[in-house]
């Protein structure tokens, strides 16, 4: 009982110091939400009513199709809000482009494409697109499928159009110019009577996922991604505050006066552990709600899920930050290093977003070296949790590689832990 007496009062005096040093504060608990409201929120905010939609995804267009059905299809690309379209004269241009990095996918539509479908024969547009950015490249091929459909369904119209009235025989005589006329005509009639219906259907398709929420994707999970990110990114910020402030006791003599009073050594280094899980909760609290309430974040289905990943994510990087205190020798040290590996490690386990993929669904090797990096299996199962409505069982991997990186740092830092 006096062990977890002690164990209370530490921690809480590590909360006190933490509550007067101002910039520390403002670091952890109010910078998270500054930069991941600019990048995730600002995405949402841009594609509000009245505002300028945001530019997801770069294409190239090239359109060497001279008809009409060509034309359209161009039209209606660049009349997107998330595609930046810019148009090429050769796809050879456009592949480039695409080879580079510098657009997600180039889009080739052939000369002929407007005289086979109204000779309503077989022609395809070919998508050439950058395996770098797979969710980029999903939403440019959902864009792509709903564009063909359109036009196939104006090609058939206007086909079987054509087709009655020439079996009918009521064109007998008629000229060129009226056939065309009489067609455009009756064209007209049925497509607009077409998008009508397409703007009120008898029968709405709603898609859910397997325990019955709407499924969602495209914007939000990025949003999501980047929510995931930058939580987990802070998270390990305490790492050099808690090796810069065990460093500053022992440099002071703290360490010794409390080894020196009737105080076991566990209780010390528990309640200095247990004060800095605190911070790293408090943050998660924070950004949750925020991105939630302000932007529309979801927090999943399992709430459960989100306060046992959040713990054990504290515990691993409180006890980063007492192996680094284990190994440093000055207080500047600390700081320095505690620095180097929240943005080393951050980076290398997908915490600091360059791209629209966490690491651990990447390609190739890079998805096997994430998974050595506590970020990455903490960004993964954040990411499992609110963007995909998964269960405390379903990140049970991910919180026993977390779990089983938070034995080997402590284990470590008991070994070469000193209190002078």
């Amino acid at each position: 009982m006096n062990n977890i007496r002690y164990t209370l009062a530490m921690a809480w005096k590590e909360i006190q110091i933490f509550i007067r040093d101002r910039g520390a504060m403002a670091m952890l608990l109010l910078f998270p939400i500054l930069l991941s409201s600019v990048q995730g929120g600002g995405n949402l905010m841009a594609n509000q009513p009245g505002e300028t939609p945001s530019i997801l995804l770069h294409v190239g267009l090239v359109n060497e199709d001279p008809g009409s059905f060509g034309s359209e299809i161009a039209k209606v690309l660049q009349s997107i809000d998330v595609l930046a379209v810019e148009t090429f004269a050769h796809g050879e241009e456009a592949e480039e482009k695409v080879a580079k990095g510098e657009a997600a996918a180039a889009i080739l539509i052939p000369a002929d494409f407007t005289e086979k479908i109204n000779a309503y024969t077989s022609v395809s547009i070919e998508v050439i697109v950058d395996p770098a950015q797979p969710q980029g490249v999903s939403i440019i091929r959902g864009i792509m499928n709903k564009v063909v459909d359109e036009v196939t369904i104006w090609g058939e119209v206007q086909y079987g159009i054509r087709t009655v009235l020439d079996n009918s025989g009521l064109l007998d005589g008629a000229t060129p110019q009226q056939m065309a006329a009489i067609g455009a005509q009756n064209l007209g009639v049925i497509m607009t009577r077409l998008n009508e219906m397409r703007r009120n259907p008898a029968i709405e398709v709603i898609s859910e996922d397997m325990k019955g929420e709407v499924a969602t994707g495209g914007i939000m999970a990025y949003v999501s991604y980047v929510y995931a990110a930058y939580i987990v990114l802070f998270i390990f910020f305490v790492v050099g505050i808690c090796a810069e402030s065990i460093q500053d006791e022992r440099e002071v003599g703290t360490l010794r006066r409390l080894v020196a009073a009737p105080i076991p050594r566990g209780a010390v280094i528990g309640g200095k552990m247990l004060g800095f899980m605190l911070i790293p909760c408090l943050q998660a609290i924070i950004l949750f709600t925020v991105g939630n309430l302000a932007f529309g974040v979801p927090l999943g289905q399992s709430p459960a899920g989100l306060i046992v990943l959040t713990i054990v994510a504290a515990g691993v990087s409180t006890s980063l930050g007492l192996l680094l205190a284990a190994l440093v020798k000055s207080k500047k040290q600390a700081n320095d290093m505690g620095l180097l590996l929240s943005f080393g490690l951050g980076f290398l386990g997908g915490a600091i977003p360059i791209g629209q993929l966490q690491m651990t669904r990447m390609e190739g090797p890079i998805s096997i070296i994430s998974r050595v990096v506590p970020h990455a299996n903490a960004i993964e199962a954040y990411y499992k949790l609110i963007a995909e409505n998964a269960s405390l069982v379903d990140i049970l991997p991910e919180i026993g590689i977390l779990v089983g990186m938070m034995l080997i740092f402590l284990i470590i830092a008991a070994r070469r832990f000193r209190f002078d």
